[in-house]
């Protein structure tokens, strides 16, 4: 009986699904109530309850306390989630990984110096101070490095390019953490950084680029060499031996 619901739910979280890509249901609109739903489907609560969850865990829709399931625009964050499981689960080498990011962020630089507004050049500013402020803990200098480089992503006005980037986060930040954490290793003075700032100031594109090719191969190179040196990073370590 349980497996029948489950299927039945299933079945209804896709139809729904469906409903909402192809704007039956629009953004901010809600959804019909789990009683008119249960009636046309002819199923129980339960199932509907069960069917509106799935679509709320992927970010479709939202529950909001005596108004009723809200459809959300949430398409960015799904795609980033997919591409993130997908670079989790798929066999793929930390070389593969840091050559597609050093792709990425060279583009996000370029844009970034085409059309970064003075506001997110001060963030970038700030991301930077906060970086060295913090250069003996971990944890902080790790959030305001990643910052720094989502603030470029931001500035590169590009929002594939930022959803990519986003995606990519969670594995970059636990490299990086494990890492640092294991060996105190961090950019001496933020050096990469200041220099991509610079050029992003000036809008100077190309220099941008330039200067991000050279953070990311340096960044990869740290890398290797703390996984020479450090005795805990047995995921990373893991990760290597892929290559």
């Amino acid at each position: 009986m349980a497996a029948k619901r489950i299927a039945l739910s299933v079945q209804i979280q896709n139809i729904l699904h469906e409903r909402i890509l192809n704007n039956t249901y629009q953004k901010d609109e809600l959804l019909p109530s789990e009683s008119a739903l249960c009636d046309e489907f002819g199923v129980s609560r339960t199932t509907i309850r069960d069917a509106i969850s799935a679509l709320a865990e992927k970010g479709f829709v939202r529950r909001e306390q005596g108004k009723g399931i809200r459809v959300i625009d949430n398409t960015d964050s799904v795609v980033s989630r997919s591409l993130q499981n997908m670079m989790l689960l798929g066999d793929y080498t930390v070389l593969e990984f840091f050559e597609t990011r050093e792709m990425i962020e060279r583009q996000m630089a370029y844009f970034a110096a085409k059309r970064a507004s003075q506001e997110q050049i001060r963030k970038l500013e700030e991301s930077i101070a906060l970086m060295e402020k913090h250069a003996d803990d971990t944890k902080k200098y790790v959030i305001y490095d990643l910052e720094f480089h989502k603030e470029i992503a931001i500035a590169s006005q590009n929002k594939l390019l930022i959803t990519v980037y986003d995606a990519m986060l969670p594995m970059l930040k636990q490299i990086v953490h494990e890492v640092v954490e294991s060996t105190g290793t961090v950019e001496a003075e933020c050096g990469f950084h200041k220099k991509i700032l610079e050029c992003i100031r000036n809008g100077d594109s190309q220099g941008a680029q330039n200067k991000t090719t050279e953070h990311d191969k340096g960044s990869a190179k740290m890398y290797e060499d703390a996984i020479q040196k450090a005795t805990n990073l047995d995921m990373i370590i893991d990760m290597f031996q892929k290559d």
